[in-house]
């Protein structure tokens, strides 16, 4: 595929760092909608963006290193920072994001739930485009297959294997979080009770992580020879359902 969109001599734009930048600014900009609608002050999003950039980056990173080669990187120290030869976690980055998130409602005495539910459509479409870096840059690639849709990375610069026709895990991947914003969107104006939509962004996310991981050549293990993200994938499934049913009960009980 395409890791470098440009080159100006040593000068490189890499398509991994650009996408990831324009999805951020995606569900920004959805997330600064979203807040007016709901009636609260898109200003919170704007300032919320910058500590979930950090705290995303930071656990996004931690992540991959822990999963990917830890002793590569406690060999290579400077290259934990290099961010830009690819290797982030989109499951550190929720996990990252989650964290902050629940810090600065506590700070601004914000409603938690209210304040995911406003983030929820815009997550989902920015996690929608940054699969696009993967799929540029090779990083997170699929087995070897014979199907006829298979793709084929030639650039030495990808990640991925090269010459060798693979699964477009990263086609499967943006379909499906496609769906799961479309799943979002269109239910988020049908609840009642704060913190529905975003618990729909959730489960529906780790049930398409789950499935997509199958296809994965370089899947992050967990234990046990299980893929990371599948362990994720189940985890966010029951702790949605969970929430579903303690979230309805206490609203329930708050009626009667």
């Amino acid at each position: 595929m395409y890791p470098v969109l440009l080159q100006f001599g040593n000068f490189e734009i890499r398509s991994y760092g650009l996408i990831v930048a324009l999805s951020f600014f995606i569900g920004l900009w959805l997330s600064t909608k979203e807040a007016e609608s709901k009636g609260l002050e898109p200003r919170l999003i704007q300032d919320f963006a910058l500590y979930a950039l950090l705290g995303g980056i930071l656990g996004a990173r931690i992540y991959f290193i822990l999963f990917s080669d830890l002793a590569y990187f406690l060999q290579k120290p400077w290259e934990i920072v290099a961010v830009w030869h690819g290797g982030i976690g989109i499951i550190g980055a929720l996990l990252g994001g989650f964290l902050t998130a629940v810090w600065y409602c506590r700070r601004k005495k914000l409603s938690f739930w209210r304040f995911a539910d406003t983030l929820a459509p815009g997550i989902a479409l920015g996690q929608t485009v940054g699969v696009f870096a993967c799929l540029l840059n090779g990083d997170s690639y699929g087995k070897p297959t014979a199907l006829p849709w298979a793709i084929t990375y030639t650039d030495p610069r990808s990640l991925a294997l090269l010459n060798v026709p693979l699964h477009p895990i990263e086609i499967y991947e943006i379909v499906n979080y496609l769906l799961v914003f479309l799943l979002v969107w269109k239910t988020r104006g049908n609840y009642r009770i704060d913190g529905f939509a975003f618990l729909t962004y959730l489960a529906g996310y780790g049930v398409a992580r789950f499935s997509v991981e199958f296809f994965r050549a370089n899947p992050a293990i967990f234990a046990w020879g299980i893929p990371a993200a599948q362990v994720f994938g189940v985890a966010l499934i029951l702790a949605s359902l969970a929430c579903f049913y303690l979230l309805g009960r206490k609203s329930t009980l708050h009626r009667a």
